[in-house]
Order: structure tokens, then sequence, then C-alpha cells
């Protein structure tokens, strides 16, 4: 069969009931291509696209936050387009999804392929080529292709509708211009955006992460955007190594609190790190710090912890303990597995506090145990004694 534009190739395979896998691509770069898999007429998955192990992470955490993918090594590359779906089917055959949240996660994936597919046509033509070949010889879903193909093109008509046609969802906001940004926000969401406009997460990936919509979040964000404080740029899937550049206008991820610069720079404190998924847990946190001339950062995703940690090594860590994807227990153990963290104090924050949760995390060598809310006190308590004794010494002896 001749080439097809890639709507119509959409529509051609289920019209015609087509068995096999529908390739769609663009001629000129980046030279995006996607995959759409079909059984008689039905979609059973989609792949390709510039973030395919992002968007399979982001149906994860909307629909089963509660998942450990702590034991999930992300492949080098993308070659294989059903590793996400092949994982996801070990996650159902060992009872930790059900049948709903399976086909839940695979209904997103697929919805967000063909929303790219729908935007990628208003810019070029994309061409649609059919393949009778499958690996999924038993699909565990079968979905209505005019039904998915109706829901991406409504989502795609509010995107449009919104006036962000030219923006992708894919693209990631950025600090471009730190001084205009801060001075047209109050000091409270100067602060929260800095944490959240890190340049590791996608417009598509902050609405997950926030838990607001894609284009009410888009919206809050447009009017920084079109003033040149903030940017929107590509960057890489979750398994490429991610080194940003620095806009001209400010480091991307800007310290909490700057040396004022009509006084003389005073001796710089040491830098805390503190890894919560709670927006509210960071800003006290911060407040805290801040009082006692702490620098600071904040990471939101625990699953972008280590290479943050590296790249800035804090001089201690205060870790949340109950997070969805992944606990504490398992980031603290990552943490002391490297070479250049492995003496850096971890304290957990949490609200379980009991004999069970401090054994394991002894276990794990956390050097600290403080139950939220926390006492400010307590915390700057906690951060002197643990630095005096990582700086003193007898530090080895003294901890075993």
């Amino acid at each position: 069969m001749s080439e097809l534009d890639a709507i119509s190739a959409i529509l051609y395979s289920v019209q015609n009931q087509f068995s096999g896998r529908l390739h769609i691509h663009s001629a000129s770069p980046p030279n995006e291509a996607w995959n759409l898999y079909y059984y008689m007429g039905r979609v059973i998955w989609a792949s390709g696209g510039v973030h395919p192990l992002r968007r399979w992470r982001r149906a994860i955490a909307r629909t089963c936050p509660g998942l450990d993918l702590t034991s999930i090594t992300f492949p080098q590359g993308t070659n294989d387009p059903f590793w996400a779906y092949n994982t996801l089917c070990h996650f159902h055959d060992q009872q930790q999804i059900d049948r709903k949240q399976f086909q839940k996660v695979i209904v997103d994936c697929i919805i967000e392929v063909l929303f790219d597919v729908l935007q990628g046509s208003q810019a070029e033509v994309l061409v649609g080529e059919l393949y009778e070949e499958s690996q999924l010889e038993k699909p565990r879903v079968v979905l209505k292709g005019e039904a998915l193909l109706s829901y991406a093109e409504r989502q795609w008509q509010q995107w449009c509708k919104a006036d962000f046609a030219s923006y992708s969802p894919n693209l990631a906001p950025v600090i471009a211009n730190n001084a205009l940004l801060k001075s047209s926000l109050s000091d409270k969401v100067y602060r929260r955006l800095t944490v959240l406009v890190n340049s590791r997460n996608t417009l598509r990936d902050l609405s997950v992460i926030v838990k607001k919509d894609l284009i009410e979040l888009t919206q809050s964000l447009m009017p920084r955007i079109e003033k040149g404080a903030l940017q929107l740029v590509r960057v890489p899937d979750l398994n490429e190594k991610f080194t940003p550049t620095r806009p001209s206008g400010g480091s991307i991820t800007t310290e909490l609190r700057q040396p004022s610069q009509t006084t003389p720079p005073k001796p710089e404190k040491p830098l805390i790190a503190c890894i919560d998924d709670s927006l509210q847990s960071c800003e006290v946190l911060e407040q805290i710090l801040d009082e006692g001339d702490y620098r600071s950062f904040f990471i939101l995703d625990p699953l972008q912890a280590i290479p943050e940690l590296i790249a800035r090594k804090p001089a201690l860590i205060f870790l949340d303990l109950i997070m969805p994807v992944v606990n504490g227990y398992e980031v603290c153990a990552q943490i002391h597995r490297v070479e250049q963290l492995k003496d850096t104090p971890v304290v957990f924050l949490t609200s379980q506090d009991g004999l069970v949760d401090r054994v394991r995390a002894k276990l794990v060598k956390a050097s600290g145990f403080l139950s939220k809310p926390v006492d400010p006190d307590t915390v700057l308590d906690t951060i002197e004694r643990l630095l005096k004794a990582a700086n003193s010494p007898n530090n080895a002896s003294s901890s075993e």
C-alpha cells in the first residue's frame, strides 16, 4: 500500500481492521517517529516520540503512585519498543497492579502519542507506513482506535484554544532571566517556582508533580515565558545523560539564599539538600534553613536525586521517607552506594516514628530521624551536630 499522511493512516488502520504496526515519521529534523500497534483495527500499544520513558513513568505516577520502581533499570537505548509494555505486564503478573490500572497506563501512553502526532501534523506532513508485523502476539488489552483518536483530538483542540499550538508540552521551562523573574513574583512564589523550574521536568512532568491540569499549569507559566523570564527548552529522555546549558540570565537551579551585593560576602554556609515530593514540606524546611543562614536546594522527584546530589555535593541531606514511586529507604541506600556521597549524612523526615522505622533507617545508614511536622530548633541543632561530627578527625571511629 502506498504511503498515507499520518491521520489518514490511523483512520485506515481502524476502518480496515488492520493488524500490525503503523509507523509514523517526519521527513525533516528533528525526524521524530512513533509506532502504533494494532490488532484487528484495535490499538494495543504505542511507542516512540521524544520521551517514551518519561511518558511511561508519568502514566504510572498518575495511575499507580504507590508502585515501587526502584528495581527498574531504564534501558540505555529505546530500540526495544515493548520494554515499557513488557515491564508493565510483569507488574500485572506479580499482582502489583490490577487490570484496570494496567489498561489506564496503556491508554495514557497511547493518548500522548496521538496528541504529539496531531501536533506534529500541524507543522509538516507526517507519513504513515503500515507493516503487517507485531511482537505482541497476545495483547492484554485491545482499545477502540476511534475513541482514542477522538479523545486525543479534544485534548489538542483545548491546547489550541488556549493559544499553545506552537508550544510542545514535551518542552521544559527553565529560568532565562533570574532578575526579571524575581522582580515579578513574591518571594514565596519565586522560591516555589525555582524548585519546580529546574530544567529537568517538562510541562507534562510538572503537571503530574504538582497535580495540576496541563493547560492550567502552562497558563500560569506563560506570562513569564512571553516576557523572557522563563524559556522552554528541549530535554532528553530519562535514559540519556543530562548536561543542561545554563542560560545567560542566571543559574538554572537558583540558590534560595543569595549574598547581598551591597555588603561584604560572608563565608559560605554549608549547602543542605532536601528530597521531598511535597512542595509544602519544602517551603517549611526552606524557611528554617534560610533563618539559619544555610544554603539549600530541593529535589521533588526522587528518581532524579542521585545525579543532582553528585553535581552539587551537599553537606547534609534531608530525605522524606514516604514518597510515591520510590521510598526514602531505597533512596538512602542508593546515596550510600555512590562513592562521592557515601559519607554524606542523611536525615529522614517522616510522620511515621515507630521502632521498626528507626531500625530500618539504621540499616540503610541514615544519620538521623526527625518527625513531621519538624521543629525548627531541632532541625538546626541536628545539622550543627551532624556536620560537626562529619568534620571531626575521629569521624570514622565515632560512627562505628
